[in-house]
């Protein structure tokens, strides 16, 4: 990325969001761009022949999948804030409904 594109695109999001993305948080990042950066990750580690870097590549996606799972579930808070009470079986969620 060309330095004159970066500093725009750093300008525009805040200094807090800007030192929070050097220092790795995908938290600055908007949903598309989590997609977007997740999917280039996911392109690089099937393409990728070294073990080594796969791995890491691994490690990482599970951090993207992290970060897109704690925005979902905190969306669905957010929608649904008095969520209904789990239902429990009266033995136990793990024995069979046969009674």
């Amino acid at each position: 990325m060309p330095a004159s594109l970066q500093h725009d695109s750093i300008s525009g999001m805040g200094i807090v969001d800007s030192i929070a993305r050097s220092l790795g948080s995908l938290r600055p990042l908007s949903d598309t761009e989590l997609e977007d950066e997740r999917e280039a990750l996911r392109q690089r580690y099937v393409s990728t022949g070294d073990v080594g870097e796969a791995t890491n590549l691994y490690d990482e996606l599970h951090r993207y999948d992290g970060e897109m799972t704690d925005r979902a579930n905190k969306a669905y808070e957010r929608e649904n804030p008095n969520p209904p009470e789990p239902r429990h079986r009266d033995h136990g969620w793990y024995l069979p409904d046969d009674d």
